[in-house]
């Protein structure tokens, strides 16, 4: 369950009200008192310093309340065992084949209740109104596990096996999908592993993408595409004038939000598809014996997404119908009177639909040396983890072709099975830990790296359309009392660097004009912390 209250939001027709204020004998009122129309109205002064009253902030704002709620019932039932007893094994393996069989029946159901101020869309800057969801999912699953060792112990063959697994689903309503993933792994020597895998994995649409209700919300952009701050060299005036925009407002001011906040339908779909991804890897473990305590892990990976459960993008909607003339496009821009998409009831229909896809493929590592000894001063352990990012190319569907979001971000680059973080082509997060010659004293230093990356289609004139590298420094201490407690300090953001800011940073990710789950957006951050154990 999950309750959700929102605070200090203005009324919409309250403010209207609050603002028409008239002289009387008894001073300045609320025209809506004069007349009958409110009586409670209170006037908001907002044109002189100091002048706005409890009263008025109380005639004003309303809390917006939702509370929801989602069920989820699992009935699973497995077998697992290995044929041993039967003698079912390769001659050449010292284990026998390994398998698990089972089903599985889940549901999920959501009620999620809004109030009727959020319900009407009455609350200033909400976006829109935020509607009650309700709905239900059901899924039955039978599926097995299998492992079948194929040798031990030989010469260029200190093991090796397969794996292979298999998944039908049945959604109902005539949906079912069929996932499967086959593995094996091989060691040379014991010195060295390699292994690789194919994967098929299915992901249907959840309660919330199918059932969420339709209304408006806010996307960023620095300007209309028809308008002057950001006009777009291919948005023709005809182009224009056919989307809505009246021939006397083609490239006006009035066409740009001053807040670069546009409106944009989302809402549920009951129609999406399954959407279907395939992922192959390929590695090597390394473990020399003639280095004790190192261990190097590298894998490559390919990862192609179909069908992306998501929605188009209501900039990629823009983009679509005035770079490419794509009709579906331009039939989801909705233009209000003066043309503007930002009041008026303008807007551009985004719903859940079913996106060309996602293809990402890259190099991951992980190096790790452990109990290095330093004489006296104890010991030292190393371990980098981080990411080669060679592409992630989004395809929105019909009407763009597709682009790469490495070094990018930006609302483009939110589109389908990625959020709008950013992607540098490196990232890595590395640790020293010292083991100090005091005893149960440990201390680390660790070096967080984040690459540099730029808004994806930003204007020639933007100043925060780059984000340069970071680095990122933390210092931890632990130290054990006795043999049941232990205390940990530390600080993280050593040199208080502030994260990168931009203008446009979207809802789905990004937060207070920036990317927290990116970079640090709480500068320097001290801890401390005691275990007891009993």
């Amino acid at each position: 369950s999950a309750d959700q209250l929102t605070n200090n939001y203005f009324i919409n027709e309250r403010i209207t009200r609050a603002l028409d204020v008239v002289s009387t004998p008894n001073g300045p009122a609320c025209r809506s008192v004069v007349d009958g129309t409110d009586r409670g109205c209170v006037p908001y002064n907002l044109w002189t310093l100091g002048q706005i009253t409890p009263a008025a902030l109380a005639y004003l704002q309303a809390p917006g309340l939702q509370t929801g709620v989602i069920d989820q019932n699992v009935i699973t039932a497995t077998v697992s065992g290995d044929f041993g007893s039967a003698g079912i094994k390769l001659p050449s393996a010292a284990e026998p084949l390994a398998v698990v069989f089972g089903a599985e029946y889940r549901r999920d159901k959501l009620n999620n209740v809004t109030d009727s101020n959020l319900t009407a869309g009455n609350l200033s800057g909400s976006g829109g109104p935020t509607i009650s969801i309700g709905g239900q999912t059901n899924v039955t699953d039978i599926f097995m596990e299998a492992r079948l060792p194929l040798i031990n112990d030989k010469p260029f063959a200190r093991s090796a096996s397969i794996e292979t697994a298999y998944r039908y689903s049945d959604y109902g309503s005539g949906v079912s999908t069929n996932t499967f993933k086959f593995s094996g792994d091989w060691a040379p020597v014991e010195d060295v592993r390699f292994r690789a895998s194919f994967q098929r994995a299915i992901r249907a649409a959840n309660v919330v993408e199918l059932f969420t209700a339709q209304g408006n919300n806010l996307f960023d952009l620095t300007g209309d595409p028809c308008g002057v701050a950001q006009r777009n060299p291919n948005a023709t005036a005809a182009k224009c004038i056919a989307t809505g925009v009246p021939a006397a407002n083609v490239g006006a001011a009035i066409l740009d939000s001053p807040a670069g906040q546009y409106n944009f339908l989302q809402g549920g779909n009951l129609g999406l598809k399954p959407e279907t991804s395939d992922t192959t890897s390929f590695g090597v473990v390394f473990t020399p014996s003639f280095v004790p305590g190192l261990n190097v892990t590298l894998d490559y990976f390919n990862i192609k997404i179909d069908d992306t459960i998501s929605t188009f993008g209501a900039e990629n909607t823009l983009n679509a119908c005035y770079n490419n003339n794509d009709a579906a496009s331009c039939a989801r821009i909705h233009r209000s009177s003066i043309g503007a998409l930002w009041v008026n009831g303008g807007r551009v229909d985004d719903l859940n639909i079913n996106i060309g896809g996602l293809k990402t493929s890259g190099i991951d590592l992980n190096a790790g040396y452990a109990k290095l000894p330093i004489g006296r001063a104890g010991s030292l352990n190393f371990n980098i983890t981080g990411t080669y990012l060679k592409k992630i190319e989004v395809n929105p569907g019909p009407g763009l072709a597709a682009y790469d979001c490495t070094k990018f971000f930006g609302s483009v680059c939110g589109t389908g099975a990625i959020n709008q973080n950013p992607n540098p082509q490196w990232r890595h997060h590395a640790r020293v830990g010292w083991k100090t010659p005091w005893e149960k004293l440990d201390l680390a230093f660790t070096w967080r790296y984040y690459g540099k990356v730029d808004l994806k289609n930003a204007a020639a004139n933007r100043i925060d359309a780059h984000f340069p590298s970071f680095n990122y420094f933390d210092l931890a201490a632990s130290i054990a009392l006795k043999d049941k407690v232990d205390i940990t300090v530390g600080i993280n953001n050593l040199t208080d660097k502030d994260p990168p800011l931009n203008a446009n940073v979207g809802t789905g990710s990004g937060n207070g004009n920036t990317y927290p789950g990116a970079y640090e957006a709480t500068g320097r951050y001290i801890f401390a912390g005691m275990k007891v154990n009993f």
